[in-house]
């Protein structure tokens, strides 16, 4: 197909009668949707890199989607949230082979540990007393449930389930990605996460996360044939924001003593079903000279970075159990399959303890937290650019809030194109930015009392139908708890209930306040009167002793760049840009922004951010902000 003919078949889906406008009964033309989908079917047919930023309301799932099916190709689709992976698999594709006239076949993969194991379900039976002591009573409980309903399964795939099992019951009974014996398991024919992989094999288009795109890169990384996801032609890469967060997770590893633990039960029911007593004096001492390691470098919370002097305090302590790790994988080897699986994740266990206690290397940053050691790379560009971009797939990376220079040097995209498309909606008219004056430091006695009272008066203009967003649970909970005294509206708080139970609530209880941080800011659509209201308590910058913000930000240091405008600035800018994609989510939408941070007048970085957003109209008064949703139509 050449280009000319392409977009003039493009124009026949996305145009005005077009075939979308008959699939889809409230349809609108948009010039944005069709830009997209032209640059998506350009790279595709160039197979040359895309970076597209589609502002909200675009529809770029189907512009990217209508594109890549016409294609002919097999297409992988990778998101950040369950959320649009259902929605794409449910809705989207759909609505994309209609309006092509083609059946589109299309699987949706997930990690292994969403399956349950046959192989540790059909164990169970031959441990008798030993659950006892294996499983906590809780876990035993609910591991009846579970056994029961897999059993009467057909696919074993944990979102089947009516309840939200605890993890540590699910972990025992799911296949995990250490623990699956692959081939050599007795149950490979019947197994649910290959039988899911197969489907996924046969598939048109695979819709996954970014968690197992980054495991396939980890995979075949390792190895010239192994795989994760089938052979593909196309990679779309939806909410690409979040990628490098997540490359930069998955290209590491950790060490915690919940893995050890883990290990030494399936070390312990395993050698109960073959019938061996276990290595329990060995494991004991694993344990012990663990425990001692992470007392000697890991904080009681939050996260401290690794220095030299940390790395030289338990550089003794880490060899000794390294040591042991290496004696227990030489204990398990050569007995059968199960105990060899066991004795890999041994040896495994020792590579990862010397990976965290070895942080020379450039690139890498380890840290200790609680329970745990953890190492991750400061910079992920080379690995992505050799082990994804170059010879691989062509890579389309979608999002609402694209920073495209920041985005090609982080992830290694240096040769590719970038398309910024506007959001169709009307901000001018649609939206208001309040900026609130005179607020004090956060820090300060008065912030708290101050922050209730303005997100209050707020919330009475608003009639409740408010999203609050804050950067800290702290605020998060004194905040919720003033705000739920003194409204008359109810409120509800992030981790009272699951997420999708809270913004279901949300969008149904019309005059409610919600008030959330971090997973909040981003990934929620409630269009419609139940949102008219999005308040930012502060601008989301991240937190700079963070060790996976402060290590990037010296290696710019050392490279001449100035961290905080470089890097610390601009990734604050995208977090606030998508708390204030949540407010206007269709053409009929209208409400306000309201952003209580006087860094916003105070400093000159504020500019940077107001000329980020959206082009509305900003004021400083609560009164203005009453007038403008006091005049909003009657169905708001």
């Amino acid at each position: 197909m050449s280009p000319e003919s392409g977009q003039a078949a493009l124009s026949d889906v996305f145009g005005p009668g077009g075939s979308l406008s008959q699939t889809l009964a409230d349809f609108e033309s948009r010039p944005e949707q069709l830009e997209l989908a032209e640059s998506v079917a350009a790279a595709i047919s160039d197979r040359t890199p895309l970076l597209a930023e589609a502002g909200t309301g675009t529809g770029k799932t189907l512009a990217y989607l209508v594109p890549a099916l016409a294609s002919g190709a097999r297409v992988v689709v990778a998101t950040a949230t369950k959320a649009l992976q259902s929605q794409l698999a449910e809705k989207d594709v759909p609505l994309a082979a209609q309006a092509l006239g083609r059946s589109v076949s299309v699987a949706i993969l997930k990690g292994r540990d969403n399956y349950v194991c046959r192989r540790l379900e059909a164990g169970f039976d031959g441990l008798g007393e030993h659950s006892l002591t294996l499983f906590a009573d809780e876990d035993l409980a609910q591991l009846d449930t579970l056994r029961a309903w897999a059993r009467g399964s057909a696919t074993g795939d944990r979102s089947e389930l009516d309840f939200e099992p605890r993890p540590s019951a699910w972990a025992e009974i799911a296949v995990g990605s250490d623990r699956c014996m692959g081939p050599r398991c007795a149950y490979a024919a019947s197994c649910y996460a290959e039988i899911a992989r197969d489907e996924a094999a046969e598939a048109d288009l695979i819709v996954t996360n970014h968690a197992l795109l980054l495991a396939d890169v980890v995979v075949r990384s390792e190895s010239d044939e192994a795989r994760v996801l089938p052979e593909h032609d196309i990679l779309i890469v939806d909410e690409a924001h979040r990628l490098e967060d997540a490359a930069a997770s998955w290209l590491g590893g950790r060490f915690s003593l919940r893995g050890i633990r883990r290990l030494a039960r399936d070390i312990e029911r395993t050698h109960v079903e073959v019938a061996r007593p276990p290595p329990r004096a060995l494991l004991d001492q694993i344990e012990r000279a663990a425990g001692d390691l992470l007392a000697t470098l890991a904080p009681s919370e939050g996260r401290r970075r690794l220095s030299e002097l940390d790395v030289e305090r338990g550089s003794d302590q880490g060899a000794r159990v390294s040591e042991l790790f290496e004696q227990l994988g030489g204990a398990l080897k050569g007995v059968n399959d199960e105990l060899d699986g066991l004795s890999r994740r041994a040896y495994a266990s020792a590579d990862d303890v010397t990976a965290c206690l070895a942080q020379n290397e450039s690139g890498t940053v380890a840290w200790a937290e609680a329970g745990q050691l953890q190492w991750a790379r400061v910079d992920v560009s080379q690995a992505l650019r050799e082990t994804l971009w170059e010879e691989g797939p062509t890579p389309v990376l979608v999002s609402a809030t694209l920073d495209h220079e920041l985005v090609a040097m982080r992830l290694g995209l240096g040769r590719a194109s970038f398309l910024q498309v506007p959001s169709p909606f009307d901000f001018e008219s649609q939206a208001l930015v309040y900026i609130a004056e005179d607020m004090p430091a956060p820090n300060s006695a008065a912030y708290i009392e101050r922050l209730v009272a303005e997100v209050g008066a707020l919330c009475r203009a608003s009639r409740g139908r408010a999203l609050v967003l804050t950067t800290s649970h702290r605020v998060l909970n004194e905040l919720s708890k003033s705000l739920a005294e003194e409204l008359p509206y109810p409120v509800r708080a992030q981790g009272q209930a699951p997420r999708e139970r809270l913004l279901a609530q949300f969008r149904t209880d019309v005059e409610s306040v919600l008030v959330a941080t971090q997973t909040f800011w981003e990934g929620v659509d409630v269009p419609g009167e139940a949102l008219s209201l999005v308040v930012i308590e502060k601008l989301p910058f991240q937190v700079p002793d963070d060790p996976l913000v402060a290590a990037p930000c010296e290696r710019i240091r050392l490279e001449g760049g100035d961290p905080f405008s470089d890097y610390q600035v601009p990734t604050a800018i995208l977090a606030l840009r998508q708390g204030f994609g949540r407010l206007i989510r269709s053409r009929s939408d209208r409400g306000v922004v309201a952003l209580l941070d006087a860094r916003l007048r105070t400093r000159p970085y504020g500019r940077r951010f107001l000329e980020a957003l959206p082009p509305a109209p900003t004021v400083s008064s609560i009164s203005e902000v009453d007038a403008f949703l006091a005049a909003a139509p009657a169905s708001q």
